[in-house]
């Protein structure tokens, strides 16, 4: 117990830290993991902000009301209208978010009993999730939810008349992501309070509904809102051909959502797989709070089986709890099981190791990685090895080597976050108020070059339609390309500006050929911004 307290003290608190500078290390970098929903989020806030007024929400092109305001409002606020339009002022209340669900495990794991150690791992093991470092840092709408979600249980948990206090933190949950959130939460609340509290738990949904109804409310133009996303981005999912044969194949199958949780856990899969294995062991010796947690998890699983749209994402709110169940373990673990643990950080950290090597060699200026860029890597992979010959130091170093794993991403990319990645400053103001037309592969993809080229007049063009950067360059549009990195541009056309840029959405196809032959040109490419050439003027 002595121990116990002097790492609650000192060790745990440090490794905190460390997770705590991880987290915000290069958020305001082009390339930190995140997913093509951060685009188009932008681009609503963006122009939200530019029109002066809270609602309606103002979308591009082709872009409808896809998710409710508090997230497009965080960001004007965080942003002061627009007026400090950079990704970090973006991202950091997401972030914030993000911190504060880990403190509320670290404080709900405190109230079920748990010691101070217990608290802080399960703190520490939210913050390890993968989907919590994915999902939790760019400007998405999981890290919100997440808390909110997570405190109704919590409160239910705890309290004695809870309704009211869930209702209200549901139903702001609802206006960051989703009215249907009240189904999963819902049946968790009356799965863990009974049958007898059907009355209580249906005035929390309807408070939570009723929160979540003055979007519609006072949006100028509610029928969008309920057309849009209420029919079809929320109950459109519940339909579609093919709804049988997509529950046991394709991208949406029913087991890769009941798997979906150790795609978020990343480097924790295998804790998670103790968990699992052990959970269902001693079922019938759980504590009544292992239950109530087990709980929650089980209804996110059970009501998202239910849509033709499947994914791990939707599960993301149910994270803390599987945190706390793990922290409940960690302590009295096996010291195989430990063993087992570090082989995907090594595993992960040698693959990353490897590429980078490759885009040393092949696809960057001689130079472009220094040499702690590769000895930080080479020390993480060392140190993984290490717990697999040395498995009982595991227990109270994991966290802080999976925290050293997520900045070995950072250290990856260092080089196109720097100069290599960027358009000369000088072609940066060349470009100031002109247009310039960006390939836009996913829904607003152009809009990260609003920071990568400020001042211009970004506008997207579709990349598949192989006759469009033609047309554009034909009336003496600026229009950025891409090639390959031995490729360059043909025709009378003057390149106005170069970088190297991380090409994202591999197939694993893809992802296989470069890791085993190299072919990483797949990955890096070149981004040049192209004009014709015209003899009446100089650039």
């Amino acid at each position: 117990m002595i121990a116990a307290a002097r790492r609650a003290r000192f060790l745990w608190p440090l490794v905190a830290l460390l997770g705590g500078f991880v987290y915000l290390f290069s958020l305001g970098g082009l390339y930190i993991p995140h997913i093509g929903d951060e685009a188009p989020y932008i681009e609503i806030t963006r122009l939200t902000a530019a029109s002066g007024s809270w609602l309606p929400l103002e979308t591009g092109e082709g872009l409808e009301n896809t998710k409710p305001p508090l997230l497009f409002w965080l960001g004007i606020t965080g942003t002061d209208w627009g007026a400090d339009w950079t990704l970090f002022r973006l991202r950091l209340p997401v972030v914030l978010f993000t911190f504060a669900t880990a403190i509320l495990a670290f404080w709900l794991s405190l109230k079920l009993g748990d010691d101070r150690e217990t608290a802080w791992l399960a703190a520490l093991t939210f913050l390890g999730f993968y989907s919590s470092f994915h999902y939790g840092r760019p400007f998405l709408t999981n890290s919100p939810e997440t808390f909110f979600v997570f405190l109704s249980f919590a409160i239910v948990l705890l309290y004695r008349n809870p309704w009211i206090a869930a209702g209200v933190a549901l139903g702001i949950a609802c206006l960051f992501k989703s009215f249907a959130l009240v189904a999963p939460v819902g049946l968790s609340m009356l799965w863990v309070a009974g049958r007898r509290s059907v009355l209580r738990v249906g005035l929390s949904v309807a408070i939570a509904v009723a929160i979540f109804g003055l979007w519609p409310l006072l949006d100028p133009d509610p029928g969008a809102v309920l057309r849009h996303f209420v029919l079809e981005e929320n109950l459109g999912k519940l339909q579609g051909e093919g709804y049988l044969r997509g529950l046991v194949s394709g991208p949406y199958a029913l087991h890769w959502l009941w798997l979906g949780h150790f795609g978020n856990a990343g480097l924790f899969g295998v804790p998670l797989l103790f968990l699992v294995v052990a959970s269902l062991r001693e079922r019938r010796s759980l504590t009544p709070e292992e239950k109530s947690l087990w709980i929650l998890v089980l209804s996110f699983l059970v009501v998202y089986s239910i849509p033709s749209q499947r994914q791990e994402n939707y599960l993301i709110p149910t994270v803390p709890a599987l945190a706390i169940l793990i922290a409940r373990r960690w302590t009295s673990l096996h010291q195989e099981w430990l063993r087992w643990f570090a082989v995907p950080g090594a595993v992960f950290t040698a693959a990353l190791l490897w590429v980078v090597i490759g885009i040393r060699e092949q696809a960057l200026p001689p130079g472009s990685y220094r040499g702690w860029q590769l000895a930080v890597p080479a020390v993480v992979l060392g140190l993984w090895i290490l717990l697999l010959l040395r498995p009982r130091e595991a227990r109270f170093s994991f966290h802080a080597l999976v925290f050293a794993s997520f900045l070995l991403l950072a250290v990856a990319v260092a080089p196109f976050e720097g100069p290599l990645g960027r358009y000369d400053p000088e072609r940066v103001a060349f470009l100031k108020g002109k247009r310039v037309f960006v390939p836009s592969e996913f829904v607003s993809r152009h809009e990260r070059h609003r920071f990568l080229l400020p001042g211009a007049r970004i506008e997207g063009y579709d990349p598949a339609d192989v006759d469009t950067a033609s047309r554009l360059l034909s009336s003496g549009q600026h229009v950025v390309v891409h090639r390959t990195l031995s490729g360059g541009i043909e025709g009378p056309f003057r390149v106005i500006g170069r970088r190297f840029d991380l090409r994202s959405r591999q197939t694993l196809d893809e992802m296989w050929r470069i890791l085993t032959r190299r072919e990483i040109e797949l990955l890096v490419r070149q981004e040049l911004v192209v004009r014709r050439y015209r003899r009446d003027r100089m650039d």
